[in-house]
């Protein structure tokens, strides 16, 4: 007998009006508001199982059942018996049977056309609940996660389901940043700004740096994270692990912003002015870890300033924008700054600079001196009017005159001789005249929000797999595209499941 649309969902319908019936009980017995609400949200998901568990049944009765079925060029048999199936949806698991098609009994299931119809996804956790924990594992460990979600909806994934998925998710990023849709060059700023800068990731002793030392084995199960606190009180001078760097690499569009020397200073020193900059657009931000694939290694910064550089040719395939490219002073990422992206303006960050002078400054006065603050105030001011060579010759003839401990005159040797090396990447006067950006602040806050906030947890110690997974999300959802990732993810993996799904439409037609 073929049953209507409304049958199917009978025990939906008996759940709604059950739902009706237990609000009218509760607001006779003056029952509080926030009460009556809990109640409706643990009704409205018992509703939203039945709802799905029907449209499931529905399907099942629609899909047609040949005995056999052409597959990749072979002929698969329908099993005598139906397999089930269970799907961890968000509003709870729904198990049902569906016919499945292989060669043998005991052999893989090479067509089953109801998970196709459904769209059922690789594992047993929907898309949906799949989205929204990896959305939340991007942002806390995976033991938080589990706990946030149970509060919600009263049930969750394992810790290690968790980091499955998300490590799922993870292995499609490489993909999806390598095909990612370009940005528009039409909707480019004047100025296109590549920045770069690397942050420590601790890892667990497997991938750890080589030559670490004191370094205790970790015993932990599968995870994201071992208890320190579990460890062995450190010895005077013991590290408790070693961190390996991640390269962290942004690209952004902005416009010019002509400034004089004392523009800097209001912003930098007395840290004004910083509303009156101009909107950065089209942000997007990447980290990865050297590792090894093959027995090849990939080095992070490598894979960066690739990236990089066809950020760079995608935005202004013309050639007809200002590159600017602000890093600290790390030999590597410079050199690889001028190989890959060569007409870029190089710029050593003024923040980087900035830092140094404070060095230069405790070097000659007490820390937090007023003195201090006047030493740096007036030798930025120097070097941002393009006066350098006289910043230099000044802190020089200072130490000469100052009866400094050999400790400290060789920092500020070595601080002033880094200036030198630097020199032709500190013409700020140049740069503030033609409405350059100066500072790296946008990859600098990328470090510590995308790496540090998430990697650095209490107790966290990474593997480099688990750690790339994080890192790789977690850049994807700074940069706004989640969404379109997700859908990018499933695309991909639903054309790997069923694929017969574009090729053998018949198979899901409704044949009754």
């Amino acid at each position: 007998m073929i049953m209507n649309t409304e049958e199917y969902f009978c025990k939906a319908k008996e759940v709604f009006f059950a739902m009706l019936r237990q609000v009218e009980r509760d607001t006779v017995d003056g029952r509080a508001i926030h009460e009556i609400e809990e109640n409706l949200w643990k009704k409205s998901l018992e509703l939203g199982r039945e709802i799905l568990a029907s449209h499931v049944e529905m399907q099942a009765a629609k899909t047609p059942v040949p005995d056999s079925v052409q597959h990749e060029g072979r002929t698969v048999q329908r099993l005598d018996d139906q397999r089930n199936r269970t799907y961890h949806s968000v509003f709870g698991n729904i198990t049902f049977s569906r016919d499945v098609y292989a060669l043998r009994e005991t052999q893989r299931h090479e067509v089953v056309p109801l998970d196709a119809k459904l769209g059922m996804p690789e594992g047993d956790i929907s898309y949906l609940l799949q989205r929204w924990c990896n959305a939340r594992s991007v942002n806390g460990s995976y033991a938080q996660v589990r706990k946030s979600i149970t509060e919600i909806f009263g049930f969750a994934p394992s810790v290690s389901a968790l980091e499955d998925m998300a490590c799922r998710a993870g292995r499609h990023a490489d993909e999806y940043f390598r095909n990612q849709q370009p940005i528009d060059p039409g909707t480019e700023d004047e100025i296109i700004v590549v920045t770069s800068d690397c942050k420590g990731v601790p890892m667990r002793k497997a991938d750890a740096p080589h030559g670490a030392k004191n370094y205790k084995p970790d015993t932990a199960s599968p995870g994201d994270r071992v208890n320190t606190d579990t460890r062995k009180r450190l010895k005077k001078g013991e590290k408790r692990g070693q961190k390996r760097m991640a390269c962290v690499g942004g690209a952004y569009s902005v416009g010019r912003f002509e400034r004089v020397a004392d523009d800097l200073l209001d912003e930098i020193v007395r840290k004004e002015n910083e509303k009156n900059r101009p909107t950065i657009e089209n942000k997007r931000l990447r980290a990865v870890l050297t590792k090894e694939v093959d027995g090849k290694t990939i080095n992070s910064k490598d894979v960066v300033f690739d990236w990089l550089a066809e950020e760079v040719l995608q935005r202004d395939p013309h050639s007809e924008k200002t590159i600017v490219a602000i890093m600290d002073g790390e030999t590597r990422l410079r050199d690889l700054q001028k190989s890959k992206i060569s007409r870029a303006v190089g710029i050593l960050d003024i923040w980087h600079v900035t830092e140094y002078l404070w060095k230069l400054a405790h070097c000659f006065h007490a820390e937090s001196s007023q003195e201090a603050e006047q030493f740096v105030e007036t030798y930025l001011r120097k070097i941002l009017q393009g006066k350098l060579n006289r910043a230099i010759g000044g802190i020089r003839q200072m130490a000469t005159k100052r009866k400094l401990t050999e400790k400290k005159k060789a920092t500020v040797k070595h601080l002033l001789n880094y200036f030198v090396r630097r020199a032709g990447e500190m013409r700020y006067d140049e740069y503030l005249a033609s409405g350059y950006p100066i500072g790296s602040g946008v990859v600098e806050g990328a470090c510590k929000h995308l790496v540090k906030d998430r990697m650095e947890l209490t107790g966290m110690r990474w593997r480099i797999a688990g750690a790339q997974t994080i890192l790789s999300l977690r850049a994807i959802y700074l940069n706004d595209d989640w969404e379109t990732f997700n859908r990018s993810r499933i695309e991909a993996e639903q054309a790997r499941l069923h694929p017969y799904k574009t090729s053998q439409p018949d198979l899901l037609v409704n044949a009754l």
